[in-house]
């Protein structure tokens, strides 16, 4: 089986087959609606499951008598590996996505972040990065508001709470980065200046879709609203990159110049966050708060309705019973891999998503009956081809764990290199950059 499980629409076909759907044209019937999150294919036509069942079939998976499909002794050892692999997997999930993991992996990436930024910050007498190693020790106590919105299920005062520490941090940036335009210092650039930044802007962008991802699997609206306050920490990653890189040939003052207008945006985005958390009153939940990192999830949602409608028009509560239907079947197949990312999808139903869709311009209502656009088919031809995309790559590598291998060898090959002769390859190229700019 090419790619994981979770990752396979053979996988499905193999399940389906061995419980019973032994014909194509209820193969068909069976899989057409199917929803499940890893497996990034919203669109299941009768040529995927063809394709999927020759695939089978290359691969002494299957045979065919009558008209009838089942598996060969090797497909069922392969099944009963790989539903062993997928179960132990989503266990395992299941362990790492929780709430508690979340709150302690932030916290010691948060004490780890402080403690570089300051040293390196002070060294390089960087305002910027100074600030944000500051900034990173009041998110300790974000996490200790987690912690309790947790232990007390206060998770909507937590929100409220993280917001108005959003709105703080972004007043005391923009006020630090003032008395730097003031009362200028020389910044001493360095390649660990460099390295800490770009390390705590990746640092933060795998914390946000941690969080997001538990955040919507929980329903917490604490760790949402800490994703959308981390997402304020890559901007000032960026705004520090752009400070060393003026602070190379002697402009210093762009460090507090960008670090005021970071400032600016933070605080925009504390008063919109915090408006939506106060207008939405009751019915607040994962959903109200806007984050990139979230709307991914939506998308797969929004992308399995175009699907739907790109065959044929449906009233809103017949794709609605093909969604449940098409839940089901997914969890009962690939368990928590189906579901990932969501909360309660069967009591969530799909009225918002085709509302949303109708807004857009991607969907339109006839008489209670739903069609699709112009606009939404070239976005579902835009998914399509990503899908293909994806099926294209599992065919591509035969040997998908020894490609993972020779990837993980080479990322660790370059991480050593770049730690070893990192800064080397720094001075070399400021040398250039100086000589391109004309100063001695």
């Amino acid at each position: 089986m090419r790619g994981d499980p979770p990752d396979t629409l053979l996988y499905a076909v193999l399940c389906s087959i061995y419980e019973g759907t032994n014909t194509r044209a209820s193969l068909y019937e069976q899989l057409d609606s199917i929803f499940v999150v890893r497996l990034g294919r919203m669109t299941i036509s009768p040529v995927d499951i063809d394709v999927a069942l020759q695939h089978s079939s290359n691969e002494g998976l299957i045979c065919q008598a009558n008209g009838r499909l089942s598996l060969t002794p090797k497909g069922t050892d392969l099944l009963r590996i790989a539903r062993k692999h997928l179960l132990h997997e989503g266990y395992w999930m299941r362990r790492f996505l929780t709430e508690r993991n979340v709150v302690l992996t932030s916290g010691l990436v948060l004490v780890f972040l402080v403690v570089i930024k300051l040293w390196v910050g002070f060294n390089i007498s960087s305002h910027a990065m100074v600030t944000d190693g500051f900034e990173n020790l009041t998110d300790l106590i974000v996490v200790g508001i987690i912690a309790f919105s947790l232990r007390y299920s206060r998770d909507r005062l937590g929100a409220i709470a993280i917001m108005v520490f959003m709105l703080i941090s972004g007043t005391l940036l923009g006020f630090n980065a003032f008395m730097g335009i003031l009362t200028p210092e020389v910044i001493v650039t360095s390649y660990w200046g460099y390295l800490v930044t770009i390390l705590s802007i990746v640092m933060n962008l795998g914390l946000i879709r941690y969080k997001t991802l538990v955040g919507r699997m929980s329903g917490n609206l604490a760790l949402i609203s800490d994703a959308k306050e981390d997402g304020s920490h890559i901007r000032i990653g960026g705004g520090v990159l752009v400070g060393l890189l003026f602070a190379e040939v002697g402009i210093y003052v762009v460090d507090s110049i960008v670090a005021i207008l970071i400032a600016l945006v933070v605080i925009w985005e504390g008063i919109e966050a915090l408006r939506e958390l106060l207008e939405a009153g009751d019915d607040l939940s994962v959903d109200t708060i806007h984050l990139a990192a979230s709307q991914q999830y939506d998308d797969l949602i929004t992308h399995w309705i175009l699907a739907q409608l790109a065959r044929s028009s449906a009233s809103g509560d017949e794709l609605t019973k093909k969604f449940l239907k098409g839940v089901t079947l997914g969890y009962r197949y690939y368990d928590v891999h189906a579901v990932i990312g969501f909360k309660d999808l069967e009591q969530k139903g799909l009225s918002k998503h085709i509302q949303i869709a109708e807004r857009s311009g991607l969907v339109r209502v006839d008489e209670s009956r739903l069609s699709i656009t112009n606009n939404g088919l070239i976005l579902f031809y835009e998914q399509r081809v990503n899908e293909m995309k994806s099926v294209k790559k599992q065919f591509s590598k035969t040997r998908n764990r020894w490609v993972a291998a020779g990837y993980a060898i080479f990322g660790l090959t370059a991480f050593m290199l770049l730690v070893l002769y990192g800064e080397s390859i720094y001075l070399w190229f400021v040398s250039l950059l100086r000589v391109l700019m004309g100063i001695a």
